[in-house]
């Protein structure tokens, strides 16, 4: 066999290549539907969200209240963050007033002293306060909130951390406030990785599919960090100006080689 055969050979190998790959990186249409399978219909709904577990590095609102209104303020003075409970030194170093469970999992109370909180439930928290505050108080009331209930959104081309403000936030809520997934995104295999009492949980999630509603991972827990997987399409449109400059380099050189060999003929 000739140079100049090897040549055309590896030439339309080459476009045969290109081809081929673009073929098999085209996005499916049914890919793109989503919660497939879903007819109409009317079911209760559970919409019971597990309890959200205090963790290292959580800043929590609370607040006390009691009959006597008075006593009460004591307990409602700026904690945490903050030059000695300075209001206007933590806002301005850009930090929430609250309670800042350190990396031991306590947090400063007043008259309480140190108060182990991780693992609790807002729930547990705010019983147990409440039970150790009647010593001081009539009949008091707390509650608990979390204020840095945070979720970090990777994708291939971008990465954010999201503050959420309502607590009982679903994956769609959310996904609705960062504009959604890219069309060049797979949407059957979003990965939520979570991280429970030291405990790393793993859930993959398929918006194409009904059973989306059903999954542990459809309401967000604190500092979750959800995955969006690209598909082949998206690496095929990265990569098509080096393949197109490929196959321009072996058209001239194909080009090229005919020339010569007319032009010794």
């Amino acid at each position: 066999m000739s140079k100049y055969s090897k040549i055309k050979i590896f030439h339309w190998t080459l476009i045969i290549f290109v081809f081929s790959l673009s073929f098999q990186s085209c996005v499916n249409y049914k890919n793109q539907i989503y919660f497939q399978g879903m007819a109409d219909s009317t079911a209760k709904v559970n919409t019971q969200q597990p309890d959200l577990i205090l963790q290292r590095g959580d800043q929590l609102s609370i607040r006390v209240y009691a009959l006597d209104e008075r006593s009460a303020v004591y307990f409602n003075q700026p904690m945490g963050l903050g030059q000695g409970g300075n209001i206007a030194a933590a806002a301005n170093a850009g930090n929430l007033i609250g309670y800042f469970v350190n990396e031991n999992g306590e947090i400063e109370f007043p008259k309480l002293g140190i108060v182990n909180v991780l693992g609790y439930s807002q729930q547990q928290l705010r019983d147990t306060l409440q039970e150790r505050l009647k010593p001081y108080l009539k009949e008091p009331i707390v509650a608990v909130t979390l204020m840095n209930f945070r979720v970090t959104f990777v994708t291939s081309t971008n990465a954010q951390t999201i503050l959420i403000n309502n607590n009982k936030t679903t994956i769609l809520q959310f996904l609705g406030t960062v504009g959604g997934i890219n069309w060049l995104d797979k949407r059957d295999n979003i990965m939520v990785i979570r991280t429970v009492k030291d405990v790393r949980q793993t859930f993959h999630i398929n918006l194409t599919d009904a059973s989306v509603f059903n999954s542990p991972a459809f309401y967000l827990q604190p500092n979750d960090i959800i995955y969006i997987e690209p598909n082949s399409r998206k690496f095929l449109e990265t990569n098509v100006q080096l393949l197109s400059y490929i196959t321009t380099i072996t058209s001239a050189v194909t080009i090229y080689i005919l020339f010569v060999k007319d032009f010794i003929r």
